[in-house]
């Protein structure tokens, strides 16, 4: 795969005061619904420095396409991504991006 073979998703969201200890183990549950979707690549998750409550995940997918069914997958409520749902408070920014 060269380097312009690839998307990336970026999600920046604010987690809901009680979930924010427990978000390395519901990520780990979106690593795991995520490998039953075609193409994802790499997944990278980000965590406040200062304790804050935004949070960022940027996973690099082979196709948009890809990309696009996870992400519709995850906006129409698949209860495979439920506990990440309940986590997020607010999405304060989504997009997709080539290299």
């Amino acid at each position: 795969m060269s380097n312009d073979e690839y998307v990336l998703e970026v999600a920046v969201f604010t987690v809901r005061e009680e979930y924010v200890a427990k978000m390395p183990g519901i990520r780990d549950g979106l690593r795991a619904a995520l490998k039953d979707f075609s193409g994802l690549i790499e997944l990278d998750t980000f965590s406040p420095i200062d304790g804050g409550r935004i949070f960022a995940d940027i996973a690099k997918w082979d196709t948009l396409e890809n990309a696009m069914a996870a992400a519709k997958a995850f906006e129409s409520g698949d209860e495979r991504f439920q506990p990440y749902m309940e986590a997020i408070e607010e999405l304060k920014f989504m997009g997709h991006f080539k290299p």
